[in-house]
């Protein structure tokens, strides 16, 4: 686990914290006069006070017996809210597409102030190092950062050519070397519930460790399979895109993690599973991220905005508290280090101006304050990274002839299309009537057609070397002679690139691969708009504000070329996520999965 910013360890001090609720003793922090929102019994203390030390809570309630110092810091809140710090029990750093540093100094004044990163993203690129690294670069950090250890990479083994891959030895090798705090989502559901030695043998060494396990079930068998799921050992699951997936989870023991990022807007759907259900006990509900952007962070907020968004769609402001902070608390058994604003547990608190709104005035973690009005009062540094994070794109630039598509001599061919979804994880999969024009396939843009391909970039392994997939997908809206080029492709990160011209798709491509990694749009054979993003082709060394910048600047290009939809980059970086129905582009083709059957490759052209 991430060393945590100043705080001592909860034994060392049990008669400290005795003697200052006893008022023998000063405390280092007393905020007065607070409407404390109390998570375990879901009320209001009014007039509430709260005395601190050490990073910990020693008194709730009237603190006016409490020893004050010159050094004790008196804070009179002038009765406004008093919550909680917000515990995001599922995301993924990456997917802000800044390091975890810049971060931390983007989402705590947000009032997140515990997050459970799976870092799988990073470890498809770099491996084992990449867990190494993580775990470095969040040193003396003010946030609590409960890393996940990634056991899905690749996400699915025999479908796609990661930059590593992750064993059951390398699992326990981290459970027992403290490097992770609890399991990160297990994809490869289909190998939980048809029986895979090694998937399982990887739960079993989380198990064994006493880890908890988190879950990735996109199954729509919401009998066999998902008790098989839960019966494997996942304990939560942030995949459900239903109320009624939600309810049959939570029935079965298993937390539900109601997913709202940038692009993935799951919540809406889910959280009636609640609301249309009065007096339903909700200790099996929490709620995600999972992925967000750094615009999203910058223009609307962090795991805050999930709060509002499940406010405003008629969930009990206090019930949505209890989802990021009690329940996920329990769900990750740290309910007596976290999660509630109770003696003992650690002096995550938030100012709030009113609960409707859940507008924060002041964040502190471990008893001081690291951000006020939204702006952190204390600096996080930068971290120094090695040269090996950071060149990462080990393939030669493209030609035209890399995008060619043979198809028979008829006039005709029927073929598969990755049809894509905004706003939805999931693709169709669909089949269209495609013309062959010299013996080949183009992108039809009249009828939305586009191009896509996927390279392995990663470091030479032999066997994936030079090794692409090609495929077409519908959705996209792009103009003719556009192009769009990602090295965010998840989960094993190659280089995708999706147009409608063969040479703009070269550009785009050859782009990323000299800068490093990162998006970029092109048209008419010029660059609109390019993020690099160097830190293993996925993240940027800039601060969120700017890199938020670069994201809108992307984002405002594919408007440009045609594409309609918000933060379509991130729905167009899930096509190559095999683990996911129906239809998905991985470096070694089209890997198709439908309800109730094994994934498995299928060709573009159908005989």
């Amino acid at each position: 686990m991430t060393s945590i910013h100043p705080s001592t360890p909860h034994h060392l001090i049990t008669r400290d914290l005795a003697a200052v609720a006893m008022g023998l003793k000063p405390a280092d922090l007393i905020l007065r006069q607070g409407k404390l929102v109390d998570v375990c019994t879901a009320r209001i203390k009014e007039n509430c006070d709260l005395a601190v030390y050490k990073g910990h809570i020693a008194l709730v309630g009237d603190a006016s017996h409490v020893k004050i110092s010159e050094n004790t810091q008196v804070v009179d809140v002038g009765g406004k809210y008093l919550c909680p710090g917000l515990i995001d029990s599922h995301m993924h750093v990456e997917s802000s597409m800044v390091d975890l540093r810049s971060f931390a100094a983007g989402v705590l004044p947000c009032g997140t102030t515990t997050i459970c990163p799976d870092i799988h993203e990073l470890t498809n690129v770099l491996g084992m190092d990449a867990v190494q690294l993580f775990q470095e670069s969040g040193a003396d950090l003010p946030l609590k950062v409960l890393t996940a250890m990634p056991v899905c990479v690749p996400s699915l083994p025999g479908m796609e050519d990661s930059g590593a891959t992750i064993s059951p030895g390398d699992v326990k090798k981290a459970y027992d070397s403290g490097l992770a705090f609890l399991q990160g989502e297990q994809m490869n559901f289909p190998g939980v519930i048809y029986g895979d030695e090694i998937v399982h043998k990887i739960g079993g060494h989380g198990l064994a460790a006493g880890k908890v396990l988190t879950g990735h079930y996109a199954g729509e068998d919401l009998n066999a399979g998902l008790n098989a799921y839960i019966a494997s050992g996942m304990t939560a699951d942030h995949e459900t895109t239903t109320a009624a997936g939600a309810q049959a989870r939570a029935g079965l023991g298993m937390y539900v993690q109601q997913r709202y990022g940038s692009a993935w807007l799951d919540l809406p759907n889910i959280i009636t599973a609640v609301t249309e259900n009065p007096g339903i006990d909700t200790r099996f509900y929490t709620m995600v991220t999972d992925d967000v952007t750094s615009s999203t962070i910058v223009t609307e907020g962090h795991l805050d905005r999930v709060v509002r968004k499940a406010i405003s769609l008629g969930l009990n402001p206090i019930i949505a508290l209890q989802m990021v902070t009690i329940n996920a608390a329990q769900f990750l058994e740290q309910s007596r280090w976290i999660g509630s604003l109770t003696p003992g547990r650690a002096a995550d608190i938030l100012v709030v101006d009113n609960l409707t709104d859940f507008s924060i005035e002041q964040v502190f973690s471990n008893g001081v304050k690291v951000a006020e009005n939204g702006k952190m009062t204390t600096s996080v540094s930068s971290f120094q990274y090695p040269d090996w994070a950071i060149n990462t794109m080990h393939l030669g630039l493209l030609s035209p002839s890399d995008f060619h598509i043979a198809a028979p001599g008829t006039d005709t061919v029927r073929t598969r299309v990755i049809e894509l979804i905004p706003g939805r994880v999931n693709t169709l999969s669909t089949e269209i009537q495609m013309p062959v024009i010299n013996g080949a396939l183009s992108a039809d843009p009249a009828n939305n057609i586009a191009k896509a391909g996927m390279f392995f970039r990663h470091r030479p392994n032999g066997k994936a070397d030079n090794s692409r997939g090609l495929g077409l997908v519908s959705g996209t809206g792009f103009m003719p002679g556009t192009a769009y080029a990602s090295t965010v492709s998840h989960d094993c990160h190659n280089l995708l690139v999706v147009g409608m011209d063969d040479e703009a798709m070269v550009l785009a491509g050859n782009t990323l691969i000299s800068s490093g990694g990162g998006l970029v749009v092109v048209r008419n054979n010029s660059v609109v708009s390019h993020l690099p993003l160097p830190l293993g082709g996925l993240m940027s060394l800039s601060p969120v504000e700017i890199t938020a910048v670069g994201i809108l600047s992307i984002e405002k290009a594919l408007r440009k070329i045609g594409c309609p939809h918000l933060a379509f980059e991130m729905t167009m970086s899930l096509m190559g996520l095999v683990v996911l129905g129906e239809l998905r582009l991985s470096n070694r083709g089209l890997v198709e999965m439908k309800d109730g059957q094994a994934p498995g490759f299928v060709d573009l052209i159908i005989p």
